[in-house]
């Protein structure tokens, strides 16, 4: 593992800014991705960019995992520190976007109570963290840790993955068996290994396991054919049906389990050897909180306010430049934000 002199992380924040500029690309390519024909050019394009940037969010909660199953945090801390902070930026954040909504008081509110779009993400790590202390009872031990992942697995990625694959690719036979199979599962009611807790403990594992040449190869591979299907699944479903498909952007998919994989892995062992380099990205890295809060008013408002989208020329460059700008806007904004005592504390 690559650390800095004060033992930091080094890949971390490397991780960090390139999940958070994937998301911005992921919110960019489906700008436009329901209003396109999916026989177009433009969707192919969209689908493709929505497709390679899926392992951002996943990635994001694996470094959460990382940091706090890898230490012992109070819990005092964590609520007072971590949830409070989550809390008031949640809040905060959302009454800025309210403000930039049309609508009666009651539909500002209601937006406030449920944040916007993108926002959905921190309620989600404030359950986490509530969760902590248990968590960390599963990973004090490797039975416990293997145990869990193994059921996750199987619960929360292949055998809802082969249900859809099963209703989307399935004759009627099939498509009847498996929403037996899948209500019978159901009615088993294991709850306990559904949701990201499974991504939380999987970055934790990895982060703190030595994994060989050989099978950092194998990740790559799965990867690789992960990135394949998130592509290839939604793009064939979606010319079958003649409607937009997302059933395999979904983040409890094994191709996108298997695309989080292999990006995680591949920056743990990638080398660090650039100082400079390492330090900006230390510092963009401080900024990726802010900057994700703020990049969805950013690509709404360069539409609203002089009409720059996904479709405003070709898809390919609109996604890619429009992305680059979106990015760069949002860390300068955001490193504003940092320089501002109370709003660094609580806000960004």
């Amino acid at each position: 593992m690559e650390t800095t002199k004060s033992d930091r992380t080094v890949y971390f924040d490397y991780l960090r800014v390139f999940s958070t500029f994937a998301m911005m690309i992921l919110h960019i390519s489906v700008q436009n991705w329901y209003v396109t024909d999916v026989n177009s050019f433009e969707w192919q394009v969209f689908n493709f960019f929505d497709s390679i940037v899926r392992w951002s969010v996943p990635v994001f909660v694996m470094i959460s995992g990382s940091l706090f199953l890898n230490r012992e945090i109070p819990l005092s801390k964590i609520y007072s520190k971590y949830i409070f902070r989550l809390i008031v930026s949640f809040v905060v954040w959302s009454v800025i976007y309210s403000m930039f909504d049309d609508g009666s008081i009651t539909l500002k509110i209601s937006s406030v109570i449920q944040g916007h779009y993108h926002m959905w993400f921190i309620p989600m790590i404030i359950g986490l963290y509530i969760c902590i202390p248990f968590i960390k009872a599963i990973v004090k031990n490797e039975f416990r840790i293997k145990y869990f992942l193994l059921l996750a697995l199987i619960f929360s990625f292949v055998i809802p993955e082969i249900m859809t694959l099963a209703s989307d690719f399935g004759n009627e036979l099939i498509i009847k068996i498996a929403n037996a199979i899948n209500s019978s599962i159901n009615n088993m009611n294991v709850k306990i290994v559904l949701g990201y807790t499974g991504y939380f403990i999987l970055g934790y594992s990895l982060n703190k396991i030595s994994i060989t040449k050989k099978q950092q190869t194998i990740i790559y591979i799965l990867g690789l054919l992960g990135f394949v299907c998130t592509i290839g699944l939604d793009l064939l479903v979606a010319l079958k049906t003649q409607t937009c498909c997302s059933n395999y952007y979904d983040n409890f998919t094994v191709n996108v389990l298997l695309e989080a994989m292999a990006v995680f892995t591949w920056f743990k062992y990638k080398r660090y050897d650039y100082e400079r380099i390492n330090n900006i990205m230390q510092r963009l890295s401080k900024y990726s909180f802010g900057a994700y809060l703020i990049h969805a008013l950013i690509i709404e408002q360069l539409n609203i306010r002089i009409g720059l989208n996904t479709l405003s020329f070709n898809p390919v460059l609109a996604v890619i430049s429009i992305s680059t700008l979106v990015f760069v806007v949002s860390f300068l904004i955001s490193s504003i934000l940092n320089h501002i005592s109370v709003i660094k504390k609580y806000m960004v």
